[in-house]
């Protein structure tokens, strides 16, 4: 029994509780098979507007493939996200006046795993409420045991075959996490900020250089020049002075200088800089540090006493003192600098030269591009394999060591000569070096980047390195969907580690999808004050309404720009679904039997009609993930044409016992055929409603196939729909009720079942008279009704109203076409304001015609 009223969170609890205990979410054996992972939400995070998009586009579709017969598995699981966790659990111990240098590392990851048992579901409970259909069963998490298997595993494989190493290379160094982190992990934003121009002594004479890190002379071992700038060929291969530290070095050319910028010539800190590391190793210089990795000045001797131990940015003050004292800073002008910070901890980047592990990724990437590149992985839209390829042809080696407790530690242990030996635990490594008991050995103290056992993701979670009957059946995977922010970090890496240890792609499509944004198209932030909260959404309107209100903006890589008022709309569409199964009940529970027969009556081949096209055309929007327009067309065929044409049809049919049955019948089947096409997208109220009819789950249907059925009836339909839709029209346009029964006279004979529903839903009376006077007509292809207007309303009246309306028209008319006109409008404008233009333009006309129509009706 259906209730009276629909309310959206008791129905949403009920049915994701029924359907957990259920199991309905792990797969059933079938010939085919769907297989799709979840890209694992931060163990620390709550769920955000992108999480609630990209979930509700997997959902849609695991549950559209479960419907169609497919052992469907989609793979949930969390992430450790190392430095965001340590740094929360961090934080935690801190209030207390703790650090977990007091804890030491034991300590503090017992911390971390108790934060975790204690806080750690709180995304995976998010998303059940929002009607996820994961199988909860296999969540998975990046640090349990078997995972953590994997990925020691994959990096002894990687380690024996030459593609991980350890070396002494540049690094992005981030002094508040105390550790490297890769390039992808580094947010670059132009800043001001100064150019100082400093003298270096050389000789008897001076050469004045610019610099934007003065702080950094301290390390300074060589000057460059360009070799083609005539201004210093005679200095090359002398000497220069660096100020404060008085170290002489090398004035040397190379072809990176810049003759343009400054005096085109260019201090060298091979130890604080990518590009002077480069030059430092063409030139074979010395590598001083100055900067230590806490992000302050050295102790060393040749710094003056002022500058030790001073931070990078103090001593940078400090510097500049002693400098313009000595007389030899020469200028300070504004100048506009790249900064790069951490993503993560916002700190201010310093490069530095440090020993790390690397991935050795040219080998590996060929394979990734390759694959991509003959179609086996398929981008959606195509257009963002550029994006890939663009990183992919230029790939740098993968910094993967980070100077972290909280993460999967390094499988490397040193002996007392810094040996290192790589296995999957120290009782391998002895047995694999041949190692005596009595030789110590210590395991190394970093932890991998987060992203290399994300990277393991889509085998990993199916129970790699073991032989498991999930990994038969589900990998590759079928489809990955994800933003584009993570195509590099991500996509990219997993593809490489794939290829590496399967020798098989981890997925066959790719679907792209965009940032959830505001409604002026502002990326949501907290400084905007423009976020919006999923979970408050929901407890507002309904898990279903905000599915189905991002779902019906979500095409495929383009942003979403989001509206409370679209959730408001969507709840509004679920009453209407409500109203319309009780509608249904009303008028078909007595029916003994829902089997179709022979179909008679016109309307009912119509919407039968109406619903196969509708159902071709969504599989096929479908097959291209284009489900956004699916679920718009969806829209359209139920509140339109199911809900207001067929219910409207079906009332005048149901008081004929001899169509009585058959549209009983017909109305029952599409309406619960349509439901399980809405079920994806909004699957609690669709199941409940379901529940009302049947005593199976709607989750354990079938996806409808067409009904075969004669149905091609179509345009005497739509000729009718759009005589009744004109008189409407005409009075609501001259404020005549709905009541208010109107005279339609027609000369030619039309068939009965025209004509009466034509009278009953328009209130008309159609007679074969003949009037004089101001006649309207109502045609639709053959179909053409005449009306006596002057019976109605005041003619001259009505010219006037009318004329002065297309005078107001054209006055709106001119100012969208100055608009359009205006070069600076056209330049300056945003492409969305330019459309809105010229759609004004087009609607202005479009009713410009159509009241000269009606004028040449009512004048002649």
């Amino acid at each position: 029994m259906q209730d009276e009223k629909y309310d959206p969170l008791s129905i949403e609890k009920k049915w994701q509780k029924n359907w957990e205990q259920g199991k309905k979410f792990q797969p059933k054996d079938s010939g085919q098979t769907f297989s799709i992972v979840i890209p694992p939400p931060n163990v620390t995070g709550s769920l955000h507007m992108g999480h609630a998009l990209e979930h509700s586009i997997i959902d849609v579709i695991t549950r559209i493939k479960r419907l169609q017969g497919f052992q469907t598995l989609w793979l949930p699981g969390t992430d450790h996200a190392g430095i965001i966790t340590q740094l929360l659990v961090e934080k935690e111990l801190e209030k207390n006046g703790i650090s977990k240098h007091d804890l030491g590392r034991e300590n503090f990851l017992k911390k971390v795993w108790e934060w975790k048992g204690e806080s750690g579901d709180s995304i995976t409970n998010q998303m059940k409420t929002l009607g996820m259909s994961c199988d909860w069963s296999r969540e998975r998490f990046t640090m349990d045991e078997g995972l953590s298997k994997a990925v020691v595993n994959v990096f002894v494989s990687l380690y024996e075959n030459d593609l991980i190493y350890k070396g002494t290379r540049m690094v992005n160094w981030d002094t508040k996490l105390k550790s490297a982190v890769s390039d992808l992990e580094v947010t670059s934003s132009n800043e001001s900020g100064k150019l100082w121009t400093i003298k270096y002594k050389t000789g008897d004479a001076f050469i004045e250089i610019a610099t934007t890190r003065p702080e950094t002379l301290l390390g300074d071992t060589a000057v460059a020049v360009n070799p083609l700038d005539e201004r210093y060929k005679n200095l090359l291969g002398q000497t220069v002075t660096i100020p404060l530290v008085n170290r002489d070095v090398e004035i040397i050319a190379d072809d990176y200088v810049d003759i343009e910028f400054g005096s085109g010539c260019v201090k060298i800190t091979p130890a604080h800089d990518f590009n002077d590391y480069e030059i430092g190793k063409r030139h074979n210089l010395e590598l001083i540090r100055c900067i230590d990795f806490d992000g302050n000045i050295e102790n060393h001797n040749f710094i003056p006493k002022e500058l030790r131990g001073l931070n990078r940015f103090d001593a940078r003050e400090k510097i500049i003192e002693m400098l313009e004292e000595q007389g030899i800073l020469v200028s300070v002008e504004d100048h506009q600098i790249q900064i790069p910070k951490g993503d993560r901890s916002k700190t201010i980047l310093e490069p530095m030269v440090s020993e790390q592990w690397f991935v050795n990724t040219e080998e590996i990437a060929k394979k990734a591009i390759k694959v991509v590149e003959e179609e086996d992985i398929k981008f959606i839209p195509k257009n963002w394999e550029k994006t890939y390829f663009e990183w992919m042809y230029n790939i740098q080696d993968w910094c993967i060591s980070r100077q972290q407790w909280w993460g999967h530690r390094i499988p490397a242990w040193y002996d007392e000569n810094q040996n290192h030996y790589v296995g999957t635990s120290e009782a391998d490594v002895r047995e694999k070096y041949s190692l005596a008991d009595d030789v110590k050995l210590k395991q190394d103290e970093d932890v991998l980047d987060t992203w290399f056992s994300s990277a393991l993701w889509p085998f990993s979670t199916l129970g790699w390195p073991e032989d498991t009957d999930d990994l038969k059946d589900f990998y590759p995977t079928s489809l990955l969907v994800t933003g584009f922010d993570i195509i590099f970090f991500w996509v990219a890496r997993m593809i490489m580690m794939g290829l590496y240890t399967m020798k098989n792609i981890p997925f066959k499509d790719i679907l792209i999808h965009g940032l959830v944004r505001d409604s002026q198209g502002r990326k949501m932030s907290k400084s905007l004050g423009n976020t919006m909260d999923p979970l408050e959404l929901s407890e507002k309107h309904g898990a279903d309404a905000l599915r189905f209100s991002l779902i019906e903006k979500a095409n495929p890589g383009q942003d979403v720009p989001f509206d409370e008022e679209w959730t408001v709309s969507a709840k509004k569409f679920g009453n209407k679904i409500w109203n319309a199964a009780k509608f249904v009940h009303l008028y078909t529970d007595e029916l003994p039997s829902l089997d179709i027969k022979d179909i008679a009556c016109t309307e009912n081949k119509w919407i039968i009609s109406r619903f196969n096209n509708t159902l071709s055309e969504f599989n096929d929007l479908f097959e291209k993930y284009k489900i956004s327009d699916a679920y718009k067309l969806l829209y359209n065929f139920l509140w339109s044409e199911l809900f207001d044409w067929y219910f409207e049809f079906s009332k005048n049919l149901f008081v004929d016992d001899t169509h009585k049955a058959e549209t009983q019948a017909v109305l029952r089947f599409v309406f619960l055929e349509s439901l399980k096409l809405l079920n994806p997208a909004m699957p609690h109220i669709t199941e409940e409603i379901w529940s009302t009819f049947n005593k199976n789950y709607l989750i354990d249907s079938e996806w409808p196939t067409e009904i075969k059925k004669d149905s091609d009836v179509n345009d005497e339909i739509e000729s009718l729909k759009e005589i009744i839709t004109n008189i409407r029209n005409f009075k609501s346009n001259y404020n005549l009720k709905n009541s208010i029964q109107i005279e339609l006279n027609s000369t030619t004979t039309y068939p009965e079942w025209f004509v009466n529903q034509l009278e009953n839903i328009a209130n008309v009376e159609v007679s074969d008279k003949k009037e004089d006077g101001v006649i309207l007509t109502f045609q639709s292809n053959h179909f053409s009704f005449s009306l006596l207007a002057n019976k109605y309303i005041d003619i001259d009246k009505e010219i006037k109203r009318l004329h002065k309306k297309i005078d107001e028209l054209k006055k709106s008319l001119e100012i969208s076409k100055k608009r359009l006109n205006n070069d600076k409008f056209i330049q300056n404008a945003k492409q969305e304001l330019i459309d809105q233009e010229n759609q004004n333009v087009q609607s202005i006309n479009t009713q410009i015609d159509a009241i000269k129509s009606t004028l040449n009706s009512l004048e002649n």
